[in-house]
């Protein structure tokens, strides 16, 4: 099979002669030009052999005023406006652009932050505890974040064969922001939805980004493909794939394998492939440490392309 033809029959639980390997790094891309972006991408590529792409988003939404912290309710609304020029987008789509005609039949995954941690991103942490507060400026706000999202998505069509939608809020350690099952399904889930169903035509991987999860408040979004640190967190990866909502995304121990010898790589990478039958798309849970050795992630991808 092609790079294409297995990540997208491994997206829909087909059987695929080895599963899809493919690992990302925050590369501290965020003030850099697309070329520049587009080639730490495109060198990451060739030297490991991907089967895919994760293209990161590091740039950052504007805000009005340059707004860069919310001190009041009225301060939320500096987010998602549609007034501002969205750079941060066009920068991103010139970024997939380059990708694709450099790598021609790579399978190319887009990074999309749910808007209730694009508002986190962009104007800081003291957003949630506004949002909690002011439940109808918070739809007001997550609606016009989640708007913008759509229309980047409109812009990206044929650049991007997936999105990689990270999730926030349904886990009880600090990544879920304290938020409520009432305040999960009130202003997060439903802005969420409207995100991945835009998306609809692509390969939708939702990451839900943090430990000790509450499964149960995503399980009816409309997406393809699970990624979530199941290493550290509920539900195992036998569970997502007999449940058959979901295809899972994971293999290896995003945390542990920093200090790993590569046969420990190899060891949690084969024992994942066993536990969901092969039906898996091989990643790390989350991001990878920008430090992991070169070794580690040689052997994630010849883990990923043994013989069971």
């Amino acid at each position: 099979m092609n790079k294409m033809e297995r990540f997208l029959k491994a997206s829909r639980g087909e059987k695929v002669d080895t599963p899809p390997v493919g690992s990302w790094i925050h590369f501290g891309s965020a003030l850099w030009q697309p070329r520049l972006v587009a080639d730490v991408h495109l060198q990451f590529l060739k030297d490991y052999d991907w089967d895919y792409i994760k293209v990161m988003d590091d740039y950052r939404f504007p805000t009005v005023g340059n707004i860069g912290e919310a001190k009041t309710a009225e301060d939320l609304k500096v987010v998602g406006s549609p007034d501002l020029k969205y750079d941060n987008f066009d920068r991103q789509v010139e970024v997939l652009r380059l990708i694709r005609d450099d790598a021609p039949g790579v399978p190319i995954v887009d990074t999309v932050f749910s808007p209730f941690q694009t508002v986190i991103r962009t104007i800081g942490d003291s957003a949630v505890e506004l949002l909690r507060a002011n439940p109808e400026v918070a739809k007001e706000v997550l609606n016009n974040v989640a708007q913008r999202l759509i229309e980047f998505l409109k812009s990206t069509e044929g650049l991007s064969d997936g999105i990689h939608f990270s999730v926030n809020g349904a886990s009880a350690d600090w990544h879920g922001w304290g938020v409520t099952e009432a305040e999960f399904n009130e202003w997060i889930a439903p802005y969420d939805k409207a995100v991945l169903e835009a998306a609809e035509g692509r390969v939708r991987i939702m990451h839900v980004h943090g430990y000790d999860l509450t499964e149960q408040w995503v399980d009816d979004y409309p997406v393809e493909v699970m990624s979530w640190s199941h290493n550290q967190s509920h539900p195992t990866l036998a569970e997502v794939a007999q449940g058959g909502k979901f295809v899972p995304m994971g293999g290896l121990d995003e945390v542990g394998c920093l200090y790993w010898a590569p046969s420990k790589v190899r060891e949690n990478v084969l024992a994942s492939r066993r536990e969901t039958g092969d039906k898996i798309i091989v990643a790390p849970g989350c991001t990878v440490h920008s430090d992991t050795p070169p070794a580690v992630l040689r052997e994630l991808v010849t883990a990923a392309r043994l013989p069971l």
